[in-house]
């Protein structure tokens, strides 16, 4: 009888070695296409949210700078402007000097609209901005103007003292909105006149403009253009003249105050002029698009082939013939860890927008 003898056979620990070696090798590579098919997703993401904050930024900085100097009768008539107080010591507020409609900020210039600073709402350093003041483009028709001291019966309405009763438009007849302590503009084809709403009357659908009452109040009642305020000069606005709200705007770069990785410590901010519902009128600081970390700004001037800056050798002279504006954005993603450099975490992208003035483009 045969006796058959088997080995014992197993695995060597070259080949135990051999497997583990092929077996890291393919879950770094997996582990690797994992991370970078993760850091691609971030990037793009961040990317996206960048193009998207940077559309809407010169999308609604386009609204205001195209509007620059203009009222629903026309950009080039004289202008009255009753806000500014000729008897003040202090520097009026930015938004009550008219200038046209347009004044621009390079980047170590001081504006009376916003500090340089590093608090929260502050103007970030050598970053420019631009302050704007134009009118509302949909105005209500005057329908009877009162320029006296005494309440007049015109039109079939009793008017009160130094008002301006309105339309009342569509089929429903709506009366207007407007509040004490609202800014206005009322304009005909010669003359522009800004001032501070001082009273309504619902009966009349009229608003008021007395002297001396509110923030920053009227230096005079008489709505008349003349080279000083203090100076009367009594107009009657005519039925057709329009009226509107007076809207001053300010573009800037500001410290948000958000602290940690996932938000960016700047914004870009828009500054408005609102009511406080006592008839006193002031600016409100807000908040419009997060990352924003610069924005310069170019002038394209009159006639002039080449750009000009705010201040310098080639500045801007007379901000009325300012026809287009070249606005220049930094704008980085909010979470950091969105590039692969350890120096800058975060993606950026800086990008170019021109705006034609619509009202000064001959």
């Amino acid at each position: 009888m045969r006796r058959h003898t088997h080995k014992q056979q197993g695995i060597s620990l070259v080949e135990v070695m051999v497997a583990l070696a092929l077996g890291l090798i393919v879950s770094v590579g997996a582990l690797s296409l994992m991370l970078g098919n993760r850091q691609s997703y971030r990037t793009t993401e961040a990317l996206a949210r960048v193009q998207e904050a940077t559309r809407i930024t010169f999308d609604l900085m386009s609204r205001d700078l195209r509007a620059a100097g203009i009222n629903a009768c026309s950009g080039g008539v004289r202008v009255m402007n009753l806000l500014v107080d000729p008897t003040a010591t202090l520097p009026p507020p930015w938004w009550t000097d008219w200038n046209g409609g347009l004044r621009g900020f390079d980047n170590t210039d001081v504006s009376r609209a916003v500090a340089f600073g590093t608090g929260i709402g502050q103007r970030v350093a050598n970053t420019d901005m631009i302050e704007l003041m134009h009118a509302s483009t949909s105005g209500l028709p005057v329908k009877v103007h009162n320029a006296t001291d005494v309440a007049k019966s015109l039109d079939g309405l009793t008017v009160p003292a130094q008002s301006i009763a309105l339309e009342k438009l569509g089929v429903d007849r709506q009366p207007h909105r407007f509040l004490p302590g609202d800014l206005l503009v009322v304009c005909d084809y010669e003359d522009t006149t800004i001032f501070q709403a001082t009273g309504v009357n619902a009966d009349a659908n009229s608003v008021e403009h007395l002297a001396d009452v509110g923030t920053p109040g009227n230096c005079h009642q008489s709505l008349g253009f003349r080279s000083s305020c203090a100076s009367p000069n009594a107009k009657t606005f005519q039925p057709g003249s329009q009226l509107m709200r007076f809207e001053p705007i300010a573009w800037f770069v500001g410290n948000n105050g958000s602290p940690g990785s996932d938000s960016s410590p700047t914004s870009l901010y828009r500054i408005r002029v609102g009511n406080d519902g006592a008839g006193n009128a002031g600016p409100v600081i807000e908040e419009v698009v997060e990352g924003v970390r610069d924005m310069q700004l170019r002038y394209m001037y009159d006639r002039d082939d080449l750009y000009r800056l705010a201040s310098g050798t080639n500045k801007v002279e007379d901000w009325r013939l300012v026809t287009g504006i070249e606005i220049t954005l930094t704008i980085e993603s909010p979470e950091s860890g969105t590039t692969t450099s350890t120096t800058q975490p975060r993606l950026t992208r800086t990008l170019t927008h021109v705006v034609n003035l619509r009202n000064r483009v001959p």
